[in-house]
């Protein structure tokens, strides 16, 4: 029994004592001329071994020698994606062995038939399917005053700004439309700023808070808070929303609405 205990404390003290490999992105794309390739470049915190997963699909070899600075050209002749979104996540191993693995990053494709599945009918169909689903509205439901009113809605992300991953910016500013059915105030438009935390449980949390006119006189603000729950082809997070409407004017007139909907930044400014 003492040795069990004995050998338990020893396997705790040593996970205490392992070091985080943190891994530091500095090139991660795809060049424009065919034939085409990745270009991939980091560093990482210790020295260690490196692999690529792309897709969840292809492993690629970067590293088998203790570095902390690694780069790969992986050509894209042989491989084949359904997505023009690629995510794709480094893994390897320590000094000691230790396993490690990175956040879950995000490449973009050169828009060329080759690389997908199916060729250019796929092609076609991906970017009319991910048009039409980038149009869609998001389904609201307000409450204000024991009443309910139904609404759509529909965020346009404008500029985001990243940090170190690709899957999602840390932040974004983005302009939001809503139309109000059987409302006295049918149209509201809101500029705000959101931040987003990714997680593990879900695809991230995302605070923010926006200034909003009604076109009638009436201006305000409204904090908000959204759920990424989950990704639709590497593209679209669906996400659910709380937010709080505030009209300093008549506070009477403030709102709680929720709504669902999908989030990409397609026509966002990238910083």
């Amino acid at each position: 029994m003492k040795k069990f205990l004995l050998a338990v404390l020893v396997y705790t003290i040593s996970l205490f004592c392992q070091s985080e490999i943190e891994v530091y992105l500095i090139d991660s794309y795809v060049t424009p001329e065919k034939p085409h390739k990745i270009i991939l470049s980091f560093f990482t915190s210790d020295s260690t071994t490196s692999k690529v997963i792309l897709n969840e699909k292809y492993e690629i070899e970067i590293s088998n020698k203790l570095s902390d600075m690694h780069k790969t050209e992986i050509p894209l002749t042989n491989l084949k994606f359904d997505s023009l979104y690629v995510p794709f996540q480094i893994i390897g191993n320590d000094k000691s062995g230790n396993q490690f693995k990175s956040e879950k990053y995000q490449i973009s494709l050169p828009e060329a038939d080759e690389l997908l599945v199916g060729g250019s009918q796929s092609f076609f169909t991906v970017c009319c399917f991910g048009g039409v689903i980038f149009g869609l509205p998001s389904p609201t439901i307000i409450f204000n005053n024991k009443e309910s009113y139904f609404a759509l809605s529909k965020e346009i992300p404008i500029m985001s700004f990243y940090s170190s991953g690709y899957n999602y910016p840390s932040g974004y500013l983005g302009i939001e439309y809503t139309y109000i059915f059987n409302s006295n105030t049918n149209n509201t438009l809101k500029l705000g700023y959101k931040h987003i935390f990714q997680t593990d449980l879900i695809e991230y949390i995302s605070p923010g808070v926006s200034a909003l006119t009604d076109f009638k006189g009436g201006n305000g603000f409204s904090p908000e808070l959204s759920l990424g729950l989950f990704r639709i082809y590497n593209v679209f997070t669906f996400y659910t929303k709380y937010s709080y409407t505030v009209l300093p004017s008549n506070n009477l007139l403030n709102y709680h609405s929720v709504s669902i909907g999908l989030y990409s930044n397609f026509f966002s400014i990238n910083f």
